[in-house]
């Protein structure tokens, strides 16, 4: 079997299980068999693959039909520009998020040389505070995270992208946590309970407590955690809130309930309201 053949068996088996990108993955799963790049991977159609090589992909292929995200079966993925160690039991990284790592910086660098406190709530692998913290080393970060699933992965990529600069606390939306910070930030679970329920009947494997936001609007977490995070924000503090563009806004109207004030979305590349933001009264 060929690369070419490769690639067209798989990108078939993908297509027939309705993943969204059959060609992507395909390739992906691919280069890791061949321990190559994407880019040399196009450059070796013709070439064959060895015996070892082919049970890698077979194995990799079962496991993706199977509904296991890519990232999952290579052990990382990329987000603002770094690899990020994630696996079964986390939720992989979305490029929809940078849009709340673009949201921070341009917050933090209106505050000067001067630095300041940020924590991220709900950080999972760490993907928001450890791309903050790579960008922004005259800042103190912390982050944290009920699961100790993400606590593990977290720990991993601490260490190897920013040399543990970030602290990590276990706690549930910020409970028992008592530092003030500047900013607060969060991607918090935010569907509804039928919506976690269909994406794993449909064979979504990532873990349900980062899905399922809880209520009838999937909003119940943020109203949880926005009493808590105004306690813990300095006067004039911003919470940054990633959440479904459809329900900015409910979110609007609970950071209002809420005292926060000067409430300005934030888009997506696709023009979408990807995230939310509000300072503190």
């Amino acid at each position: 079997m060929t690369v070419q053949e490769a690639l067209f068996a798989g990108q078939q088996i993908l297509k027939k299980e309705g993943m969204d990108s059959p060609a992507l993955d395909a390739a992906l799963l691919l280069s890791q068999a061949r321990h190559t790049s994407r880019e040399r991977l196009y450059m070796d159609l013709g070439e064959s693959l060895t015996p070892g090589e082919i049970s890698h992909y077979h194995c990799s292929m079962r496991r993706r039909g199977s509904g296991e995200p890519v990232a999952w079966i290579l052990g990382f993925k990329e987000f603002w520009n770094r690899n990020f160690v994630v696996g079964p039991g986390v939720l992989c990284p979305r490029p929809d998020s940078e849009v709340l790592v673009e949201a921070a910086l341009e917050n933090m660098d209106s505050s000067g040389d001067s630095g300041g406190t940020l924590h991220d709530c709900c950080c999972g692998p760490g993907t928001l505070a450890i791309s903050l913290a790579c960008e922004r080393p005259h800042w103190v970060f912390s982050a944290s995270d009920i699961s100790e699933t993400a606590a593990g992965y977290f720990r991993k990529n601490n260490r190897a992208l920013c040399g543990g600069r970030v602290d990590f606390i276990a706690s549930d939306l910020m409970e028992g946590i008592s530092a003030h910070f500047d900013i607060v930030i969060s991607n918090p679970p935010y569907l509804t309970p039928a919506e976690t329920d269909t994406r794993v009947a449909h064979g979504w494997k990532e873990p349900a407590l980062a899905l399922n936001g809880g209520g009838d609007d999937g909003l119940d977490l943020i109203r949880r955690l926005l009493p808590r995070a105004r306690a813990r924000l300095v006067r004039m503090g911003l919470i940054l809130l990633e959440a479904n563009p459809l329900q900015m806004s409910s979110i609007r109207q609970i950071l209002s309930e809420n005292g926060f004030i000067k409430i300005r979305l934030h888009k997506d590349m696709a023009g979408r309201e990807r995230v939310i933001g509000g300072y503190k009264e």
